[in-house]
């Protein structure tokens, strides 16, 4: 191996390493957030082998703005917004690889998403559980946070 791929391949080892020790939350407003949230509806997503946990939901903010929110648990999976009808498309929550989408859920009152995202990490091989908040109407993400599962509530049923 040339120095310089050396370099490069430590200095990806480091980042992974920075990224994967964030410190996990177990309280505080983004948890209660999640905690108190309506489930999106999830379902088999069709035409995906094996079966997994799939969102394709539409809905209308208290803006008057109208909403697609889709997504997959699966690789490359991540949980995007499509504002209709200019058709125009964010990422609400891109954990990376080999960890995925897992539960969608939606507060309401503020328009908010809080997804929860749960894998391995390819690099160190440890599970990690993110929380992301994404603000619909501002179509930013506001936050997002490594989390101890033991203090969310169990993810919402297939329907």
């Amino acid at each position: 191996m040339r120095t310089s791929a050396k370099v490069s391949f430590c200095l990806l080892l480091m980042m992974e390493t920075l990224i994967g020790c964030k410190p996990m939350i177990r309280n505080g407003a983004m948890v209660a957030g999640y905690r108190n949230s309506t489930c999106i509806p999830v379902r088999f997503g069709p035409g995906i082998l094996p079966p997994t946990r799939a969102w394709d939901f539409t809905m209308t903010t208290k803006k008057g703005l109208t909403v697609r929110i889709l997504g997959a648990t699966m690789p490359g999976g991540r949980i995007t917004v499509r504002y209709l009808p200019e058709g125009t498309e964010t990422v609400a929550a891109n954990a990376g690889d080999y960890i995925y989408p897992a539960d969608v859920r939606l507060d309401s009152g503020s328009d908010t998403l809080f997804i929860k995202a749960s894998g391995i990490t390819a690099a160190l091989s440890q599970p990690q559980t993110w929380l992301f908040e994404y603000d619909l109407n501002n179509r930013q993400q506001i936050a997002r946070n490594r989390v101890d599962p033991s203090v969310l509530p169990e993810e919402c049923q297939i329907k």
